[in-house]
């Protein structure tokens, strides 16, 4: 399960470039975005990691 934490970050960064390309803007103008992409997949890896380690019985 963990190794398929590093897909999300990937497909959400993947689709936010897919967009900006689709509507003719650049990498540098969409960094605010990318920025915010980053934060989120950050807040919600963290609470996933959270939960595998509470919840992991031994």
């Amino acid at each position: 399960m963990i190794r398929l934490f590093a897909l999300l970050p990937l497909i959400t960064f993947g689709l936010w470039w897919l967009y900006l390309y689709h509507n003719g803007w650049t990498i540098k103008q969409g960094m605010k975005g990318f920025k915010i992409i980053f934060i989120i997949n950050v807040v919600v890896l963290g609470f996933f990691t959270l939960m595998y380690f509470v919840t992991k019985v031994e």
